[in-house]
């Protein structure tokens, strides 16, 4: 491969979105549920508003974002492969912990709450987080 051929198919690479380790069972993804995607090295949240025909998921970006071009409340359409882990909004376990701990302590918790019962996905290496002030 030519190194512009490389540097294009890096490019590309760099802005696709991730797909799903093929050793973890498929989530279950209907509208209504969260589902967490990344792309350009960066995870997010969005709210399933639908599933198209050919079985695209039609979701509502749910996270303020540093890299990628959306917006809260903007429409993207990904794959079922894509999704990267789902949390079902009617779950309290996070607003449970929010009340006792008060602040963003509460999401890191969460997430480590979600990867001992195998339904969060890791973080890649040299991940950071982005936490609202919620106190």
């Amino acid at each position: 491969m030519s190194s512009s051929a490389a540097l294009v198919a890096e490019r590309l690479r760099q802005h696709a979105f991730e797909v799903r380790d093929k050793n973890r069972k498929r989530p279950k993804v209907e509208p209504g549920v969260l589902i967490k995607v990344g792309v350009r090295g960066e995870r997010f949240w969005c709210k399933v508003r639908g599933v198209r025909k050919d079985g695209a998921l039609v979701a509502i970006v749910d996270n303020e974002l540093l890299k990628s071009p959306w917006k809260v409340g903007d429409e993207i359409v990904v794959l079922p492969e894509h999704v990267l882990e789902t949390s079902d909004p009617s779950d309290m376990t996070f607003a449970s912990l929010l009340s006792v701990l008060g602040s963003s302590e509460a999401a890191m918790l969460w997430r480590e709450m979600r990867l001992m019962d195998g339904s969060g996905a890791k973080a890649k290496p040299k991940a950071f987080f982005v936490l609202p002030d919620i106190n």
